[in-house]
C-alpha cells in the first residue's frame, strides 16, 4: 500500500529558520509553530513581489490536507493562517490570520 501526498514538499523548506519578527507574530497570534510544515507544504502560494512568497490556508489547502491527515479540529484551526517565507534564504518572515 502506497500513500499519496501531493503538495507537500518536505525538503523545500528544510533549513527555514524563523525571524525574531515572526516568532513574535506567532507567539502574538496564537500560531503554533508546529504547524510551519503543514503551510509550507499544503498552503496556497503567491508571490509577493518583495522578494516573498505567501502560503495561505485556503479551502482548497485545507480539503487536500484533509484527505492525508483527515478532517480534525486542528486541521480546521488552520484556515486562513498563512506564512510569508523569504524566496533568498528561507527565513521565515512573519505569520498570521487572513481575515476577510
Amino acid at each position: 500500500m502506497s500513500y499519496s501526498n501531493p503538495g507537500f514538499e518536505s525538503t523545500r523548506y528544510r533549513r527555514t529558520s524563523m525571524s525574531r519578527h515572526a516568532d513574535k507574530r506567532a507567539q502574538q497570534r496564537g500560531i503554533d509553530k508546529v504547524v510551519l510544515p503543514l503551510l509550507l507544504g499544503y498552503g496556497q502560494r503567491e508571490f509577493d513581489g518583495k522578494g516573498g512568497v505567501s502560503c495561505l490556508m485556503t479551502a482548497t489547502s485545507l480539503n487536500t490536507l484533509s484527505r492525508v491527515v483527515g478532517r480534525t479540529k486542528q486541521v480546521e484551526a488552520l484556515a486562513g493562517v498563512y506564512v510569508v517565507v523569504s524566496t533568498e534564504d528561507h527565513t521565515v518572515i512573519t505569520m498570521g490570520h487572513r481575515h476577510n
